[in-house]
């Protein structure tokens, strides 16, 4: 475990029960300097060996990236370092060709000790919470269906964690080649909490614990160390269907409290300003709602178009096999007109020859 005077972190990869690889990586530690805590959870997507070189591709590009660029706003070198990861997989994938669907989903974060904020860039089903005051709220997006769908509450968290479609997502990093400025990472910046835990977990944590459990042990007068092999062995208890992935970061300073930008003309603060400005924000808010449920479903109708696809396509090898087919019955035709015409040909000769 690394410590500074207000954080304390750690990170672990477990195997879990089922698996023979471990796909998963993560990050956990200090960046720049004693100020900085750089974390990530990563989950490999490809299958064997695939994942594993993507989600270790991830983990080696974010923190050279960083090193290398140390300048600039916290919110945006994260979600810069995530897509330098992104597109670093992708090349990989095209020119070795070994391994054409390899990916991973990630939840990258830069803490800000110094200004009082976590910054996160985020892609796919890994997973980003905030534990204060015995509650536990999750900071990130699941960007899948059913993600989506318990997070507006169509499905209970224990529906979503035993859903047949539970990892089936909309997004990863690597399989196309992104752009800095690209909508596809998601990006936050979340005002520090005293006496608070950030938890960022691979799905082989969120998919094996409810929300209750993982409160029942973050509780505790534990250590970080110590809590994050206990929500590592109580998720193995639970099953261990896939690789687990903790990284726990415990915050002990002051909380940081976020200020409202001044009036430009102090007289216009009357109620009836006051009220206005409400209502435009009301009117704002429900815009950028509108906007992100337009953005989810027309992710929810990709996503149900790529399950549905398979379905449909046609193997290259039966449309090579049906084409022989129908040559054959040509070639056979054919034939038969070629004999009928010589047959025809002969009875003539035979008449002239008699």
């Amino acid at each position: 475990m690394i410590g500074v005077e207000m954080v304390s972190f750690f990170g672990k990869s477990d195997l879990g029960k089922n698996q023979s690889n471990n796909e998963d990586a993560f990050i956990a530690q200090s960046i720049w300097d004693d100020q900085v805590v750089l974390a990530a959870a990563i989950d490999g997507v490809g299958g064997y060996e695939g994942g594993e070189i993507a989600a270790s591709i991830a983990e080696q590009t974010i923190v050279e990236y960083l090193n290398n660029f140390p300048n600039g706003e916290r919110a945006d070198l994260i979600k810069q370092a995530v897509v330098e990861a992104n597109n670093a997989i992708n090349i990989k994938r095209v020119e070795d060709g070994k391994h054409p669907n390899m990916s991973c989903v990630m939840t990258a974060v830069l803490v800000d000790i110094k200004n009082g904020f976590l910054h996160m860039a985020h892609i796919g089903d890994t997973r980003l919470y905030q534990y204060t005051d015995g509650k536990i709220t999750k900071l990130s997006h699941d960007h899948s269906l059913v993600g989506y769908r318990e997070e507006i509450g169509e499905l209970t968290e224990e529906e979503a964690m035993n859903h047949p479609q539970r990892n089936v997502i909309g997004r990863d990093a690597g399989s196309q080649y992104l752009d800095i400025n690209t909508d596809l990472v998601e990006t936050a910046s979340f005002p520090l909490q005293s006496d608070s835990t950030y938890i960022l977990c691979s799905d082989g944590l969120s998919d094996m614990l409810t929300s209750s459990m993982m409160v029942e042990i973050l509780n505790s007068n534990s250590n970080t160390e110590e809590k994050v092999n206990a929500l590592i062995d109580k998720a193995n208890e639970e099953g261990g269907k896939d690789n687990i992935t903790v990284v726990l970061i415990d915050y002990t300073g002051p909380t940081t409290i976020v200020q409202e930008p001044p009036f430009a003309d102090k007289e216009e603060t009357s109620s009836n300003a006051e009220q206005e400005e409400k209502e435009d924000e009301m009117g704002n808010e429900q815009e950028d709602k509108i906007e992100d449920k337009q953005k989810i479903i027309k992710e929810i109708n990709q996503e149900e178009k790529q399950v549905e696809m398979p379905e449909e396509k046609t193997h290259p090898q039966q449309i090579i096999n049906i084409n022989l087919r129908r040559l054959e019955i040509i070639l056979s035709i054919i034939a038969g007109i070629l004999f009928i015409i010589m047959g025809i040909l002969g009875y003539f000769l035979y008449l002239i020859v008699s």
